[in-house]
């Protein structure tokens, strides 16, 4: 009986260690699970980002006109659209709502009669700066695609003006309003391609001479200024 007892025993802890060691092998034996590639993407550590690109102005314009203080029924006049470059310096306050600046190189407008006074052709150019700043809210639940949409604040620079039909021409920066949408695509944790659509409520005075009489002029340019490019995140 006692050969039995320890013939079992012996059995029962053979099987334990048995079960063990195989639990063991089965261990050493696994393969590390792989980070999603989307994971990998989006494992940032810095809030900063820039953003380099090229940017159309889509001037959506028309203006009021007042010659020698008397207004000009039926005139109007229309800002030429423009290609840039366009930059973008931001910030992420968490993961959903950044904050950015939105500048560019100063392109040139041609600002040309329309309606009754169409005949004087171009009355003058500006060349501008548009100096945005904005908030936006990032949607993070599609990957390494990240849609987002925002709103602003800007100030239109105004560095030179060009005599057309209107002689010593003059034109006033002002403040304006933007919305924005746009999205991200990650390529790596770092880089990603983007697109960026913003509308800019925006009106400018500008003064001179016509027709040998004074003129002003208050003219509304809000352009969609549509933008696409690189941006680096570190």
């Amino acid at each position: 009986m006692t050969r039995v007892r320890r013939t079992h025993a012996s059995a029962h802890c053979g099987l334990v260690l048995a079960i063990v060691a195989a639990a063991g092998s089965a261990r050493a034996g696994e393969v590390p699970v792989a980070k999603s590639p989307i994971a990998e993407t989006l494992a940032v550590t810095s809030p900063w980002f820039f953003r380099l690109g090229a940017a159309g102005v889509l001037f959506d314009s028309s203006a009021t006109l007042k010659l020698a203080g008397a207004p000009v029924p039926g005139a109007s006049a229309k800002a030429a659209d423009n290609v840039t470059a366009m930059f973008e310096v931001g910030y992420y306050l968490d993961r959903n709502v950044s904050l950015r600046f939105t500048g560019g190189f100063p392109p040139t407008t041609s600002l040309t009669g329309k309606g009754s006074i169409a005949a004087l052709g171009t009355l003058g150019k500006a060349t501008y700066g548009p100096a945005a700043l904005s908030a936006s809210y990032h949607f993070t639940d599609f990957g390494a695609f990240e849609p987002y949409v925002g709103a602003g604040a800007l100030y239109a620079i105004i560095f030179s003006t060009k005599d057309g039909a209107v002689t010593g021409l003059e034109v006033d920066g002002a403040p304006g309003a933007l919305v924005q949408a746009g999205f991200d695509y990650s390529i790596d944790k770092n880089w990603s391609v983007f697109f960026d659509a913003k509308k800019l409520f925006l009106g400018v005075d500008a003064r001179g001479t016509a027709l040998a009489a004074p003129v002003t002029a208050h003219i509304r340019l809000d352009p969609v200024i549509v933008s696409t490019g690189i941006a680096y995140r570190w």
